[in-house]
């Protein structure tokens, strides 16, 4: 097959898949443009290609209909088998469970420090285990620009998380009726823990990367360091290491005077076992499958082209499993190799320096719409740092790792003078790049729509063809890109839609204001995680900060590189607690705040904020400021000291003809004292007080305001009771349209001069 057929094959392919499950007009667009560019060849061979959209459309779309549960919901016992290495952090265990055929993930809640201990230092992988416990779904996307949890694990064929009620290590039991494929996978698990059991937790996580695919013992902060400066890529196991480890069975075998056949036979045999030995991701099953296809046609002294076997190759993953398409790590695999294999003529006679700059300039290009499309922002380091970054892991870390390991197994009374030099060059090795993480670099762009990806990659392509063609990178070819680049970074700008989106942080408030054409930007609550008392055995690894979590990760994606305002309703934690945080990550100009006796949170957010030369601006009843047209009054509070709930800011702000009340954690007392002052307030959008408390949202308070929408922000079954019954009937009765974070996930209001477009996660 001619490399083009087979190029078109997989684009054809994919597109089937991606049309089964996002129907858009972007891929529309895609396929019409393949269906032509075929069609036009007049070839027969055209038409075959053409088929296979029709094919992979219906195929996925059948797949997606048979990759259903078949165990019942009602089901409460479970004997199964421990389907992973299990993670423990803090005082929270869990592991995928193979019960009646099926994989689960466990999660359990230890109750003491005495049955962590137990679990740490007898609970393996492939044991027996009986669990007594409720099988839920998993949780569904809840914010736009968020992970889908349960479409993940969908693609993975598991369809529910078992969360044991009676849970004990003496129902657990070592098998012995081991398979091959359990073997390999025992035998990982044991050698991830040893190479724990004798460094320090990043430094075995990184050299457990390396080896064996296994990334989740990496501290977080350099896991974070190589994935927002680009070089995630180098913690996968793929092609590389396929090569390393085929060289070094060729050389093996040939010294111990085995024929060559034999030896290329003997090496496509023994690839299976590390696909599954470093852990069977999608790039290492994409590079041991083209090992042992090229070896099996040397063996048959047959001669194809290597983009028809990685065609070949997509395809097949992609039969065996369509979700693969969704895969951010196939993504990539696929494509870097494909762009290396189809470059060649630009990388042939290159001294290895300008190889290497060639091939990363490559690489940090056209993963450049899959970087942002899926992270948002772009690190301008990237290419340097993959400069220096892929000798020092292909060519030291990764050899170092490969004898650290051997010497352990082989020679275990040398660990202990290694020890030393390795801590010292990984640790050295991440500290190095943690210091790139803190400078400026980044460019922050947002999640890009799906024809402007579109056009990232036809402006590659004609990049790439012209250099290709000229023999030399020509900067007048940059434009097309350059400008794809400046439509999505004005686009907001010129847009006369304003936005208005009630992020979901939880028990807690933040919403985020977009005006139109995006002359204003400001965020009013931050959200912020609560702290519980908790013994040193049950503290995690990392404490979960939602502004983190979710508030910056949302901002990032709007592409919003500064705020104009960040506005503090009052400074309870559930509305304040993040502040601190974001006045680390994001340029502000102003902090607005309540004029009222302030509480520890408070003092420290303005001490903060004095030391970055924030402005503060004190808000009480009667201030007012207009931004290009749209107008916010600041109705409260008064200049009495009232409880901390009653001294939460009531902001009313219009936009074209839509009025939005944004209203706190006020309660019965400060609406009674805000409806006497302000006797004809009215507001489309309401902002529901106090997360729908019963102290909050009197019949009187809904009869003035009369909004049509109003919207509770509140956690998925908190301990408060939020939001209370009484209250939604009274909304109900008075006919308003009625969204909660918790039911709906994050809710985004387009307000444009002709009316309200609602817009919800879920």
């Amino acid at each position: 097959m001619k490399t083009r057929y087979a190029v078109l094959c997989t684009l054809t392919a994919l597109n089937g898949i991606w049309l089964s499950k996002k129907m858009a007009v972007t891929g529309i667009m895609m396929m019409v443009i393949l269906v032509v560019v075929m069609i036009l060849q007049l070839k027969r061979n055209s038409l075959l290609i053409i088929l296979l959209l029709p094919l992979f459309f219906f195929y996925s779309n059948l797949y997606d209909h048979w990759n259903t549960s078949k165990i019942s919901p009602e089901q409460k016992d479970f004997r199964g088998i421990i389907h992973s290495i299990p993670e423990i952090d803090g005082k929270n265990l869990s592991f995928q469970y193979r019960t009646f055929g099926e994989t689960t993930i466990v999660r359990y809640k230890m109750n003491s420090e005495s049955e962590k201990k137990s679990f740490i230092k007898k609970l393996k992988f492939n044991m027996s285990c009986t669990i007594t416990g409720i099988l839920k779904e998993p949780e569904t996307k809840s914010s736009f620009y968020g992970m889908d949890y349960r479409e993940y694990l969908h693609s993975q064929k598991i369809f529910w998380t078992l969360e044991p009620s009676d849970f004990k290590i003496e129902n657990c039991s070592t098998r012995n009726d081991y398979d091959v494929a359990s073997s390999i996978k025992s035998w990982r698990s044991n050698s991830i823990k040893t190479l724990e059991k004798y460094f320090s937790p990043n430094t075995s996580g990184l050299m457990n990367a390396l080896l064996f695919g296994y990334r989740k013992g990496i501290e977080t902060d350099t896991l974070e360091s190589y994935q927002r400066l680009g070089l995630t890529h180098l913690l996968a196991v793929s092609g590389f290491n396929v090569g390393i480890i085929s060289f070094f069975l060729y050389f093996l075998f040939v010294r111990l005077g085995i024929v060559k056949e034999a030896v290329y036979l003997l090496i496509a045999a023994i690839l299976p076992i590390y696909v599954i030995l470093t852990g069977g991701e999608s790039s290492i099953v994409r590079a041991g499958f083209m090992g042992m296809l090229f070896f099996l046609f040397i063996i048959f002294g047959k001669k194809l082209d290597s983009v028809v076997i990685l065609s070949f190759v997509c395809i097949t993953m992609l039969f065996v499993n369509p979700f693969f398409a969704f895969d951010l790590g196939f993504q990539l695999s696929f494509l870097m190799t494909f762009i290396l294999m189809t470059s060649i003529s630009l990388l042939q006679y290159k001294s290895f320096l300008v190889l290497l700059i060639t091939t990363s300039f490559m690489c940090s290009f056209f993963s450049f719409p899959i970087i942002i499309y899926n992270f948002y922002e772009f690190s301008l380091w990237s290419i340097p740092l993959n400069i220096l970054y892929i000798p020092l892991v292909s060519f030291v870390l990764f050899p170092v790792s490969v004898l650290v390991f051997l010497s352990i197994v082989l020679l275990t009374v040398s660990v202990g003078i290694i020890t030393y030099p390795v801590e010292f060059l990984f640790v050295h090795a991440a500290a190095f790049l943690n210091l790139f993480k803190g400078l400026y670099g980044s460019v922050l762009l947002g999640k890009p729509s799906m024809y402007i990806v579109f056009l990232y990659f036809a402006s590659l392509i004609y990049l790439f063809y012209k250099w290709e063609r000229n023999e030399r990178l020509q900067i007048k070819n940059l434009l097309p890109f350059l400008i794809v680049i400046i439509i999505q970074c004005i686009s907001p700008y010129i847009s006369p839609a304003a936005y208005v989106s009630f992020i979901n942080v939880g028990q807690g408030d933040s919403i985020l204001i977009e005006l139109p054409f995006r002359k204003g930007v400001y965020l009013i609550d931050t959200g912020g995680s609560f702290s519980f008392e908790q013994e040193e055995w049950e503290k995690p690894n990392e404490t979960f900060d939602v502004t983190k979590k979710n508030v910056i990760p949302f901002l990032k994606a709007r592409g919003i590189k500064k705020l104009d305002g960040l506005i503090l309703s009052h400074g309870d934690m559930d509305h304040a607690g993040g502040a601190l945080v974001l006045l680390e990550k994001f340029p502000i100009d102003y902090l607005l705040m309540p004029n009222n006796k302030p509480n520890e949170l408070e003092k420290e957010i303005q001490s903060k904020a004095k030391h970055a030369g924030i402005q503060i601006q004190y808000l009480n009843s009667g201030i007012q400021w207009e931004r290009d047209g749209s107008k916010f009054y600041v109705l409260h509070p008064s200049h009495k000291q009232l409880s901390s709930n009653n001294q939460s800011v009531i902001l009313w702000t219009k936009i074209y003809h839509t009025s939005i009340l944004f209203t706190g954690d006020i309660e019965e007392e400060g609406e009674k004292e805000t409806l006497l002052k302000y006797i004809s307030i009215k507001a489309d959008i309401l902002k529901v007080a106090h997360h729908g408390s019963k102290t909050s949202s009197t019949a009187s308070f809904i009869e003035k305001v009369s909004p049509e929408f109003g919207v509770i922000s509140v956690g998925k079954n908190n301990i408060y009771g939020h939001p209370n019954d009484e209250v939604l009937q009274r909304l109900l009765q008075k006919k308003v349209k009625l969204y909660r974070t918790d039911l709906n996930g994050d809710i985004i209001f387009k307000i444009n001069k002709n009316g309200i477009n609602v817009l919800t996660a879920k």
